[in-house]
């Protein structure tokens, strides 16, 4: 089996397959993103790291004016076909090609699970960076037990994952001079998988 394929490759093999699991990506957030979900009406969104629009649907149905970026080119072609109205952009979450203070609101959830240890703070001050005076971050942070194992015609092979400690992130994010709003975990089974849900507010 080939493991760790870096994000724009694994997903690229995944995208068609990857909203056949929706309820599944959902459970890791259960309802503790569904506030701010409706706190997006009528706002300038980013998603970052969107996949195939899991989160930018619910922002736009909520509401919201809605750009989505992501590293695939795969995944961001199954979002055009279901959502039109969201905007897509081709582009790296450590190096957004937006300008400053672009955004009322930037959502990223399950991405930041592909980014090393030494991409974290990185990625935190580029969404301080595009975010408005008072605009908020909501972040889940995902912790795999193990890598989800996936299959397509090719074989078995598993996306590069990275997990990083809840306190970490958070005291990265103050370290920023980001506002803590709200810090909740969330657990599933024996340990399956720990979310975080962060809401920061610049």
């Amino acid at each position: 089996m080939k493991r760790g394929l870096d994000p724009k490759t694994g997903y690229a093999r995944y995208a068609l397959e990857y909203d056949d699991r929706e309820r599944f990506w959902d459970s890791f957030e259960k309802d503790g993103v569904k506030p701010f979900l409706l706190e997006s009406e009528g706002k300038k969104v980013l998603d970052a790291g969107a996949g195939t629009g899991r989160v930018s649907v619910k922002l736009c149905k909520a509401g919201a004016e809605v750009t989505a970026l992501d590293i695939s080119p795969d995944m961001l072609a199954v979002l055009e076909r279901k959502q039109p109205e969201v905007e897509t952009v081709l582009g790296d979450m450590l190096d957004m090609p937006f300008p400053d203070e672009q955004f009322d609101m930037v959502f990223s959830s399950m991405a930041m699970v592909h980014l090393k240890k030494n991409e974290v703070e990185p990625f935190l001050d580029e969404c301080y960076r595009v975010l408005k005076d008072d605009g908020k971050l909501v972040l889940v942070n995902i912790h795999y037990r193990k890598p989800q194992v996936l299959n397509d015609g090719q074989g078995q092979y598993t996306i590069a994952c990275y997990n990083h400690f809840p306190r970490h992130v958070r005291q990265t994010a103050e370290k920023l001079a980001f506002g803590v709003e709200h810090d909740e975990i969330i657990t599933e089974g024996d340990d399956i998988w720990v979310s975080q849900v962060l809401v920061l507010k610049k």
